[in-house]
């Protein structure tokens, strides 16, 4: 395929097939974001650098979380996949994704900035009450749509959209009065694979590429991952496993 089709989250997340082309690619709000998915990985790779190390960015204002004070920290929730799984999304992300820019592994994030004040007294008991309550389930990273300058990879609703939704939506209940403007919002679970790129023709042709090469990749939720950020880089805390099957 390699029509110009240029797709919302909520329509690529949706359906395993191309709907109607949009007339303009959607931005990707910090796509940069990212964490290691892979659940051996020794703790030296368990720390991702995203940016300068030591260089502090003021944030926007709807990526700081609603709580009573600044916070000193914020953590970055993300899926844990199996290690297969992991492994082709991140060589798919090295293909496409600026080289000079890419220091992070494929990621689905579910939540940027969690307060660290409450880390302790909300989010991990949170987490450890839905995770034990969650089974593992498949995923499909199916669709490939476009972004404002990059691509990214839809989950189809029956094949891990509609799954990670629902454990989006548990904890956005939960935690609704201190979450961001950006985490409050809506979700739809997709892989960045490329972006931050200013030639649209580069993007475009990288895009059919990805449309006619692409044969979607199976995978299991195993559970949760929880990262800090820490004035740039991404430092691994907790995972959370989702319960097995009986």
């Amino acid at each position: 395929m390699s029509q110009n089709t240029r797709l919302s989250y909520s329509a690529a997340a949706g359906s395993a097939d191309i709907p109607k082309p949009r007339q303009n690619p959607i931005k990707e709000a910090h796509a940069d974001q990212s964490s290691s998915h892979q659940q051996h990985a020794p703790r030296e790779q368990q720390r991702h650098q995203h940016g300068r190390s030591g260089h502090k960015r003021t944030p926007s204002p709807s990526h700081v979380p609603k709580t009573s004070s600044a916070e000193d920290s914020v953590y970055v929730l993300t899926l844990l996949t199996d290690a297969k799984h992991h492994r082709t999304l991140t060589e798919t992300r090295k293909k496409y994704f600026p080289p000079r820019l890419n220091r992070l592994e494929a990621h689905i994030t579910l939540f940027h900035a969690l307060p660290g004040s409450l880390l302790e007294e909300s989010i991990k008991p949170t987490l450890r009450e839905i995770s034990s309550k969650t089974n593992q389930f498949h995923l499909l990273a199916a669709t490939p749509f476009r972004l404002n300058k990059g691509i990214a990879i839809g989950l189809p609703k029956s094949s891990g959209g509609d799954d990670a939704r629902q454990v989006h939506q548990q904890l956005k209940a939960a935690w609704g009065d201190f979450l961001s403007r950006q985490d409050a919002g809506g979700f739809a679970a997709h892989y960045t694979i490329m972006n931050k790129v200013d030639d649209e023709k580069e993007v475009q042709k990288a895009f059919e590429q990805v449309q006619d090469e692409w044969k979607g990749c199976h995978g299991t939720v195993l559970g949760l991952s929880l990262f800090k950020y820490d004035r740039g880089n991404w430092v691994h805390n907790e995972d959370f496993k989702f319960a097995t099957s009986q």
